[in-house]
């Protein structure tokens, strides 16, 4: 999941809304001023200075601090702004919206274990800052009133602005959630050290298959690597491992592949778009001819493979047992072999 964040991405992200929010304040010190609303333009000059603070925050890498000073920021400024104004001014649509992005912003501080705060905290502050002022126009009415002519295009624009700020994110959100789970999926199906897929992956490829002599399966096991791994250290081993494991993924598209466990590797293919003799032959041959070189030492091994078809009627565990026999049965024959 920590591939979609990091610390300057968040940065920058907070950067640009810190200063989106500063250009709104700075305008609305303007439109309130000449809709005679002098109190909230007071404000706004207080917003604007407040973004100029909060943009030298980000700077210093104070994120979590900008985060929460914002809502709050956000909260206090809209609950005046539905009380000055009235309740139609519609400024309370933006509660909504910093609440959306609070709670981004939470997940993206678990995700990227920085400092955060749970937001189910910070949402009475926004509840009452769109309630209060609620309950406040309900008893008398608001003090200021926008011009009526200027009122109906200031809510088609507010309306833009908010969805403009939140749609995205909520968005972006959907990507990365679906991105982060086709992640977590790939890394427990896939086995970490070789990006082999592994027995869970192979769990479900056995379930889906259909129940018929076409499949075939084979178990390759390579010869000789305990002491490779005694002998050059684990550091090698996990060398040789990932060279077999290239060597492995580029052969026939049609065979599906894994690390079966150890040094182990499992293949399964089907007759009609690959023959196993000829693929499993060539993928000993290749081995057996390679030369891997680990800090100036040449290391040469082999691999013996142990293969079988599927038998109707059968279990998986049958089928496997019976292609980890005839691996057994090449390795007691003389290793570097294929047994089918």
């Amino acid at each position: 999941m920590h591939s979609f964040f990091s610390f300057k991405g968040f940065q920058k992200l907070s950067a640009l809304m810190a200063a989106l929010f500063l250009i709104i304040h700075a305008a609305m010190f303007f439109i309130f001023r000449l809709c005679a609303v002098m109190p909230m333009a007071y404000i706004n000059v207080f917003s604007t200075a407040f973004y100029c603070v909060m943009l030298i925050l980000i700077y210093c890498g104070h994120l979590h601090a900008f985060v929460v000073s914002t809502f709050l920021e956000i909260c206090v400024y809209m609950g005046l702004a539905e009380t000055l104004v009235g309740w139609n001014s519609d400024f309370q649509i933006t509660l909504i919206g910093i609440c959306v992005l609070l709670f981004y912003a939470e997940y993206i501080g678990r995700s990227m274990h920085i400092s955060y705060t749970l937001s189910i905290f910070l949402v009475p502050v926004a509840l009452c800052a769109y309630f209060i002022p609620l309950v406040i126009n309900n008893l008398r009415p608001a003090p200021y009133q926008l011009p009526e002519s200027f009122a109906f295009f200031y809510r088609i624009a507010w309306a833009i602005i908010v969805f403009t700020i939140v749609l995205p994110i909520l968005q972006y959100f959907v990507f990365i959630a679906s991105r982060s789970q086709e992640e977590l999926t790939k890394e427990v199906l896939h086995d970490k050290l070789t990006g082999l897929p592994n027995r869970y992956f192979m769990s479900d490829f056995f379930r889906k298959m259909s129940d018929d002599s076409r499949y075939w399966i084979a178990i390759a096991d390579l010869d000789g690597f305990k002491a490779i791994n005694d002998t050059y250290g684990h550091n090698c081993g996990d060398y040789i491992l990932t060279s077999i494991a290239t060597q492995i993924r580029n052969i026939s598209p049609h065979i599906t592949k894994c690390r079966w466990g150890g040094e182990e590797f499992l293949l399964a293919g089907e007759k009609s778009t690959s023959d196993p003799h000829e693929v499993l032959e060539a993928l000993r041959q290749s081995i057996a001819s390679s030369h891997f070189q680990y800090e100036g030492t040449d290391i040469h091994l082999t691999v013996t493979i142990g293969a079988a078809w599927f038998v109707p009627g059968q279990s998986i565990d049958e089928w496997i047992d019976n292609a980890d026999k005839k691996l057994y049965e090449g390795k007691t024959s003389g290793k570097n072999r294929v047994i089918l």
